[in-house]
């Protein structure tokens, strides 16, 4: 009898040991990763800046960094910012080169920078489209008169 109530609290205390409670800039990057998925956008990117102002040099800085890129090019984020993620990319860069991320982050840059390009193309055809068709109207209305 005596064996298996040891036997039991060996189990118990072990258990309780495995068990461990997320604090700090754990529990913050675990709230934003939440948040995210759950569209609470605004509220990730706060979790992550908390992260990045009271923890600066935790390894989760650097992670809070990149989420904070990343829920700025979101496709679900209403408030998406292409630049401003394209500086946070820059900024990770710039702080931690040696990251296993610098890459995937240098390929955000790139990327964000074509689809910048591409909108500056793209409203300036529309404007030219535009000309075009007042051009074109003109066009019209001088026909009509001859």
């Amino acid at each position: 009898m005596k064996k298996v109530i040891v036997l039991l609290a060996v189990i118990w205390f072990s258990g309780c040991a495995a068990t461990s409670v997320v604090t700090g800039p754990e529990k913050q990057f675990q709230d934003a990763t939440i948040s995210v998925k759950e569209k609470r956008y605004k509220e990730a990117a706060a979790a992550c800046n908390k992260i990045m102002a009271d923890a600066p040099d935790s390894p989760l800085a650097a992670d809070a960094l990149f989420e904070i890129a990343l829920i700025n090019v979101h496709i679900d984020n209403p408030k998406r910012d292409y630049v401003q993620a394209s500086r946070m990319f820059a900024e990770f860069v710039k702080r931690y080169p040696d990251n296993r991320r610098a890459d995937e982050a240098r390929t955000w840059i790139s990327v964000l920078k074509t689809v910048q390009e591409l909108k500056k193309q793209n409203e300036r055809l529309n404007e030219s489209i535009e000309e075009l068709k007042q051009l074109d109207i003109r066009h019209e209305e001088k026909r009509k008169r001859k």
